[in-house]
């Protein structure tokens, strides 16, 4: 979506610039003793990289090229989980996945996260005062994607829903946010609003009035609770009218509608709209429950927060359930505004009570813009012409008193801050941190993000977008929100053992081990341990990740070691036995023995056989396959065919006694080994007389 903003902009002097530092430069100087670069078509890195700083947004429209050093000597370097000595080129990646980097070089932080993201996701860009220590996460949406960003504005979480969305929070426990469904991306649009858990799977979604009367749910605000049940807005057109309602609405955690607030309920209001004749005369864009069970309500189009009652509600008042209460601003204001030169809101988004009592609001402000008129009321003439003030702030006003019997109330503006730069015409938000802090949503402001003030005003962190173009609103943001953003999610280990998991004694094996993780809390190491190969027998190798988070995931695969030393069998009569005895009882006879030797290595291999000429008084001779083979196995240089595991070839030893003095005993020893290995299998044959 683009808009003109010509006349509205330009208002102030130029981006705030914090003295720690500031907008694209590094936390501190570090000595380059490390180095991430990567490369690819459409592949760049934000931040650009430092050491000091551990996680980075990798724009990607493709495979990625990761090449990364470390002058440390022995240093080595370790690209998602495998050893990297130059360039790792990863492809398959998808957004939200995370490169993982680890440098084992004796420097700290060792391990970094290169988080794959869209070429159209923002290149965000922090100025961080470090004395601050409470800065971030914050939850942040653009174009299809929900994200969260950490201080330096490098994502923790980057999710493609594959259509547009909007307001992605962190509340109880839970996430949510809205996705697009059909119709047009404003006013009358319908949206899902969906829940996620906490490793940000999808656990259901929560609609307006499913009976089809009311289609068109709406992307500002919902408020979710842990037990299902939520309080949903939408905006739905009346055909008699000819205006567009909004429609607040609460549902359990079965879906069924518990109780419907509706503006079309309020004929007054539509004499109070400062949208002159546009159709969505109210255009609701908050909701939050107060501390009396009431909701309080903004309506940008109202230039006012409604108080309305609502079931189970605990205030002591004759209101029932719908009542308007009070009105916060507008044309027909019931409060006060005392020490507040621009006499209330204009066009606010994100009004939301504080614990004291008091009352936040991000104050949009408004100038007239094409046929749209500005939406600031006059407070020297509420009902009058609205006028232009085109200037952003936020507000928090202290409730001096209530309402009361035609007597209008009291608020004080008791604090205040505003960027002269930064104008939002439309969106935004503002949220009270638990330290005092305050953050800003700037939405549709082409001059920033996300800012956290403290209650001083000064600025501790700025988050602006470096390549944001005034016009295009495309990928705004339409909130900023902190929330907590533990990660739940475990990484992943994938291990490939070459050659099926068979191998040889004293076999030099390299499995092939790949960690990842996307939960946030950056992969910390990626270790292998037990795969040797010294002795034969069964094994178990494991891989055991962990993250940053302490979540740790254990792979586990099983291999065998076999000998290279042939099996030596030997059979005279009967069964295939470890040695032999046969005997010669005189000058002349002979005694036969079978020999069999088998490849138990994990692969094909021939086999070499040697065997003795001679031992005192007996002469040996050997055939395989009826062939002679006596002078080749007495030389050791007789060579089998190639034997696949587990095959054998068998060889006829004949002992013929050549003297007639011989003694009780003498022994021959058969040998063999495969060829180019050192390990030799042995088997004894006994002659007796």
């Amino acid at each position: 979506m683009k808009v003109g903003l010509a006349l509205v902009l330009g208002l102030g002097a130029g981006p705030v610039v914090l003295p720690a530092v500031a907008h694209g430069e590094t936390a501190r100087a570090v000595a380059p003793a490390r180095t991430i670069e990567v490369s690819g078509k459409g592949v760049s890195l934000s931040p650009a990289f430092d050491p000091a700083i551990t996680r980075y947004a990798v724009r990607s429209k493709g495979a990625v090229k990761v090449a990364a050093t470390t002058r440390a000597a022995g240093g080595t370097v370790l690209v998602n989980g495998s050893p990297s000595t130059g360039t790792t080129r990863l492809t398959g990646l998808t957004t939200g996945d995370e490169i993982s980097v680890i440098f084992d070089d004796g420097r700290t932080p060792s391990a970094y996260a290169l988080v794959v993201v869209p070429p159209t996701y923002p290149r965000f860009s922090a100025a961080v005062d470090t004395s601050s220590a409470e800065v971030g996460p914050t939850l942040l949406t653009t174009g299809n994607l929900i994200t969260a960003v950490d201080r330096h504005g490098a994502p923790l979480v980057a999710e493609d829903v594959g259509r547009p969305v909007a307001d992605f929070k962190a509340r109880d426990g839970q996430y949510s946010f809205a996705a697009f469904n059909s119709g047009t991306v404003g006013a009358e649009g319908d949206w899902d609003i969906v829940r996620l858990d906490e490793t940000f799977s999808e656990v259901d979604r929560l609609r307006i009035d499913d009976d089809g009367t009311m289609p068109n749910t709406d992307s500002h605000d919902a408020i979710l609770r842990p037990d299902g049940s939520g309080v949903l807005i939408g905006y739905e057109p009346d055909d008699d009218t000819g205006l567009t309602e909004a429609v607040i609405q609460e549902v359990d955690a079965d879906g069924d509608v518990v109780f419907t607030w509706d503006s079309a309920d309020h004929p007054e209001l539509a004499a109070e709209t400062t949208a002159g004749s546009s159709p969505d005369y109210v255009h609701i864009n908050s909701i939050e429950f107060m501390d009396d069970g009431d909701i309080l309500a903004s309506f940008r189009h109202l230039s006012a927060a409604l108080k309305i009652a609502w079931p189970g509600r605990t205030a002591e008042d004759d209101h029932e359930p719908g009542d308007i209460v009070w009105r916060f601003g507008g044309r027909r204001s019931d409060f006060e505004f005392l020490d507040d030169p621009h006499g209330g809101p204009c066009a606010q988004h994100t009004v939301r009570p504080l614990a004291d009592g008091h009352i936040l609001v991000f104050d949009n402000g408004s100038a007239a813009l094409g046929e749209n008129p500005s939406y600031c009321v006059d407070p020297s003439d509420r009902e009058g012409p609205t006028i232009n003030r085109a200037i952003t702030r936020v507000t928090e006003y202290a409730l001096e008193s209530q309402p009361d019997g035609g007597t209008p109330g009291q608020a004080r503006l008791v604090w205040s801050y505003s960027d002269p730069s930064r104008f939002s015409y439309f969106a935004g938000s503002a949220q009270r941190l638990g330290d005092g802090d305050t953050l800003i949503g700037w939405a549709s402001s082409p001059g920033g993000v996300a800012t956290q003030v403290d209650a001083a005003g000064t600025v501790v962190w700025d988050l602006v977008d470096l390549d944001r173009d005034p016009e295009d609103f495309s990928t705004l943001s339409y909130r900023a929100d902190w929330g907590d953003v533990p990660d739940a999610i475990a990484p992943v280990v994938e291990v490939r053992l070459p050659r099926g998991g068979r191998y040889d004694v004293g076999d030099k094996v390299s499995p092939r081990v790949t960690c990842t993780d996307r939960g946030g809390s950056t992969l910390q190491s990626c270790r292998a341990k037990g795969l040797r190969t010294g002795k034969p027998g069964s094994r178990t190798m494991r891989v055991i990740a962990v993250d940053g988070a302490g979540n740790r995931t254990v792979a586990k695969r099983d291999y065998t070691v076999a000998e290279t030393r042939p099996t030596l069998r030997a059979r005279a009569d009967g069964e295939w036995l470890r040695r032999a005895e046969i005997r010669t009882p005189r000058r002349g006879s002979t005694a036969k023995v079978t020999v069999r030797a088998t490849n138990v290595s994990s692969r094909a291999r021939r086999l070499v056989l040697a065997g003795p000429a001679r031992t005192a008084a007996h002469e040996w001779s050997y055939r395989v396959a009826g062939r002679n083979v006596s002078a080749a196995v007495r030389g050791g240089t007789w060579r089998s065919p190639k034997l696949a595991p587990g095959d054998s070839v068998t060889m006829k030893v004949v002992v013929r006694r050549t003297a007639a003095d011989a003694p009780a005993e003498s022994r021959g020893v058969v040998r063999s080994w495969a060829v180019g290995e050192d390990r030799v299998g042995r088997l004894r044959i006994r002659v007796l007389r």
